[in-house]
């Protein structure tokens, strides 16, 4: 199996003029992709993806002119050694045609695409992401109706195939999101009895961050949510406090669309990937923020959102307690860094049980 690579585009940099010195420039640290390079065909690389949870992927190709940086030794990377690639959604086998498409150029490329798999992402040398579906294509621009929330709209977007220079095919996400479209009329009601959580974050950038899941249980102070991530699985059984919550949604187009997403990850066994459903005994009264967090093992990963930091969600290690609040040792970059302090009452949720939080642990322990 070829070795996992870190790619990164000269578009998902930020140039900075100190002192008219251009050339200086920062990496969005979130702005990557991982995966297998399979294929170096008429100056593009074709990439197997990893996704972020660790799953694989569907088919990126990479213009490779384009090209920032390959690394093979990142911290990235690293957590991904410790991280068993799974393919719960049949990848491998989704992506063996797409891997010996004959192409010559841009044109050429998109043409398989769209034969194959019209609903595509384009990354263009702006940085910029767009994702829709292909109406139209000559050799000079690409027209795609974009994917706005749970819709397609109705007018074209016209994309230059100069600009082009990443082409995302055949991930999970857009492939469910076609299949949801087909059959729409089947999940126009909230049968499922999800919820979208909204919070009283301090930041105004931040307002409008809410999560989905479903409520197990709930009291005067607290809800206990088995919240989704974006493809409709579990990814974590949370704490939340009631003070913070600002509002409730029960009925919405997208938790129409996550009643798909949950059942069809359900039909596929992969609702609960990490177990975690059965990793907690959730019978008694549900344990308050500060309870959790005071009894909370020093060298296990935890994992909080706090309405007063800039970021929603922290992952780390408890460092001190008080009696008003705690310090987190902050796991920034893959690594343990600074050291934040938080007031219990700021807190808006801790997880009990988590995806990201059993990776993170994983990683840690083999460092």
């Amino acid at each position: 199996m070829n070795k996992l690579v870190q790619v990164t585009l000269n578009a998902d940099q930020e140039k900075y003029n100190l002192g008219g010195d251009e050339s200086i420039t920062f990496i969005d640290a979130n702005s990557y992709y991982i995966g297998q390079i399979v294929a170096r065909e008429h100056g593009w690389i074709v990439l197997e993806s990893i996704d972020q949870t660790g799953n694989q992927g569907g088919i990126v190709f990479i213009k490779e002119d384009q090209i920032a940086k390959i690394e093979d030794d990142t911290p990235v990377l690293h957590y991904y050694a410790t991280t068993e690639i799974k393919d719960p959604f049949d990848m491998r086998h989704l992506n063996s045609s797409v891997k010996n498409w004959d192409f010559t150029d841009i044109y050429d490329l998109l043409i398989n695409v769209a034969d194959a798999q019209p609903f595509v992402t384009f990354e263009v040398d702006t940085g910029v992401t767009y994702t829709g579906l292909i109406t139209q294509l000559d050799k000079k621009e690409v027209r795609i109706l974009e994917k706005n929330g749970t819709s397609i709209e109705h007018f074209a977007t016209v994309i230059p195939l100069q600009d082009i220079v990443c082409v995302d095919v055949n991930s999970i996400d857009n492939n469910l999101f076609i299949h949801y479209l087909k059959q729409k009329q089947n999940y126009e009601f909230n049968e499922l009895k999800l919820v979208e959580i909204y919070f009283d974050y301090t930041f105004d950038d931040q307002f409008g961050n809410f999560v989905i899941g479903k409520v197990l249980k709930y009291d005067e102070d607290n809800i206990l949510l088995e919240s989704l991530n974006e493809l409709g699985q579990v990814e974590s059984i949370a704490v939340i406090a009631r003070s913070h919550v600002a509002h409730v949604t029960e009925e919405s187009e997208r938790l129409n669309y996550f009643n798909y997403l949950v059942n069809w990850q359900q039909k596929n066994h992969s609702f609960d990937p990490d177990y975690l459903e059965r990793s907690l005994n959730l019978n008694g009264p549900i344990k308050s923020i500060t309870e959790v967090i005071e009894n909370w093992p020093d060298d296990h990963v935890i994992k909080i959102s706090d309405s007063i930091y800039h970021y929603p969600d922290r992952l780390g290690l408890i460092a001190d307690r008080g009696d008003e609040g705690f310090d987190l040792k902050i796991l920034t970059e893959y690594d343990l860094g600074e050291i934040s302090d938080h007031n219990y009452d700021d807190l808006i949720s801790v997880d009990l049980a988590g995806s990201e939080m059993i990776k993170m642990q994983r990683f840690i322990d083999h460092k």
